[in-house]
């Protein structure tokens, strides 16, 4: 509205201008050179560059900045309640109990089972130790009794070995000496002249065979004490080997079969274990305690009513510091920032907040954003729910755009124009502008930053006419 005012004034002072030109012509010449030749006073101002924020105002409700809905997680008859509507609370304290008879008797049972699992799993182990001891003791028995027999059967090899040998030997070096001495004989007897000796060599011959039969059976007699000695010593030695095999391999078997065992049972004892954890934190919900320290907003269980997750039992509010809730459009909500400064006004105090929460979903029946700003105040300065006056930038431009007054642009049909002092006389110029508040406009097109723009109106300005800057009072 102002410079609309501006605006048709300075076209109707141009018409008025021009009327008294026509009227000077049927004058003299000097009364019109001396209009042509008067400067024109106004203010001036160069243009500078800097940023222009603009602030917007909103209207928002207030709620505490922290609030809890206390539902309980189990149901029943309310016994005790301890806190009544604006107490203040700490976390952790007893909102109220419910009847918890059931429950316990649901822990006891849980306990009672898990009880019996141990029992159980200490029965099972010290079965199984028993049995696997018990065969372990078996098969010992029976390992030491093969040994026991390897043992005398090689001792009794040994000493037949030990007896008979060198006597087998000596007789079978005795029937080589005799072969050897008779066959001596056969060739005397064979190159003798005389044929009285035939019946002797064939004597000693016969001799001869009957010793190496002889000679033959004492050689089998030694190799049967030799191997019977050798198989002796290689079945106790099995035997030996087999008592350190038993002992080991039956230490390594009932050591994996008793782990085994544990595992199981253990898997059996956590189960139990499970079961009494849950039926101790069911037990818990019977007992309902603060989540946050504040004060009680609203109280929804009485003594012997019932208690469920169908309504809150307590709202607790937290007002050390509150929270303002407001809308706003699209274009707004894209110039606002986390932790951005707010001003809350509530009558005549302001209070310094900041914002804290920008919505990203529309409001489907306002068409706004809603935003959220923590403010530097409790519940006593800003009580729940009253409405107040927020304040805080939105639009702004960049940090080197160009500034001038307010009050120096004009607007025609044509678009927004300034006079800017060129050479000591007034030049229209258009421009284009940008944002603007109640002093300053920024223009993003027709002038540069310095250029000198007359900044107050006359109804002698326009296109072309000598402009001059006031003259200073002297002092």
């Amino acid at each position: 509205m102002h410079n609309t005012w501006k605006r048709n004034c300075s076209v109707g002072m141009a018409l008025l201008m021009g009327g008294s030109l026509l009227l000077g012509g049927c004058g003299s010449n000097g009364a019109q050179d001396a209009v042509e030749t008067s400067a024109v006073v106004v203010d001036m101002k160069q243009a500078q560059t800097g940023k222009l924020t603009l602030q917007n105002s909103f209207v928002g409700t207030v709620s505490p900045q922290e609030m809890v809905y206390v539902i309980p997680f189990a149901s029943g008859t309310v016994t005790d309640t301890y806190f009544d509507v604006g107490d203040q609370v700490n976390a952790g304290d007893v909102l109220f109990k419910i009847d918890d008879s059931a429950a316990k008797l649901q822990l006891e049972q849980a306990q009672l089972s898990a009880a019996n699992v141990r029992q159980q799993a200490d029965s099972a182990l010290t079965t199984q130790q028993e049995s696997a001891n018990i065969q372990m003791d078996s098969s010992r028995v029976q390992a030491q009794s093969g040994y026991d027999q390897a043992q005398i059967a090689y001792v009794q090899a040994k000493n037949a070995y030990d007896q008979n040998y060198d006597d087998l030997s000596d007789q079978i070096d005795a029937c080589n000496a005799n072969i050897t001495q008779l066959e001596n004989a056969i060739k005397a007897a064979s190159s003798s002249v005389s044929g009285g000796n035939a019946s002797s060599v064939v004597q000693m011959k016969t001799q001869i065979e009957t010793l190496k039969g002889t000679k033959k059976q004492l050689e089998s007699s030694r190799n049967s004490l030799v191997a019977g000695l050798q198989q002796a010593e290689s079945a106790y030695n099995a035997a030996k080997s087999s008592m350190n095999i038993v002992d080991r391999s039956q230490a390594l078997s009932q050591g994996q079969a008793l782990e085994d065992t544990k595992k199981q049972l253990s898997t059996s004892e956590q189960l139990a274990n499970v079961g009494v954890e849950s039926a101790e934190l069911a037990l818990s919900y019977y007992t309902v305690k603060a989540p946050i320290s504040g004060t009680i907003q609203s109280k929804g269980v009485e003594v012997n009513g019932i208690a469920g997750s169908s309504n809150p039992a307590y709202t607790i509010a937290n007002e050390n510091m509150m929270t303002v809730t407001f809308q706003v459009s699209e274009a707004v909500k894209n110039t606002l920032t986390m932790g951005q400064e707010v001003t809350v006004e509530r009558g005549t105090t302001s209070y310094a907040g900041s914002i804290t929460e920008i919505g990203v979903a529309v409001n489907q029946q306002t068409g706004l954003f809603q935003i959220k700003a923590a403010v530097n105040a409790n519940g006593s300065d800003l009580p729940n729910g009253v409405s107040v006056k927020l304040t805080t930038d939105t639009y702004h431009t960049n940090d080197s755009a160009v500034l001038i007054p307010y009050d120096a642009v004009y607007y025609d049909n044509t678009g927004s124009y300034v006079y800017l002092s060129v050479d000591g006389k007034a030049v229209k110029t258009y421009v284009t502008t940008d944002l603007f508040d109640d002093t300053q406009i920024s223009v993003t097109e027709g002038i540069q930053p310095g250029d000198t723009v007359i900044t107050s109106w006359s109804p002698k300005l326009m296109n072309g006419v000598e402009v001059t800057a006031p003259v200073k009072a002297e002092e």
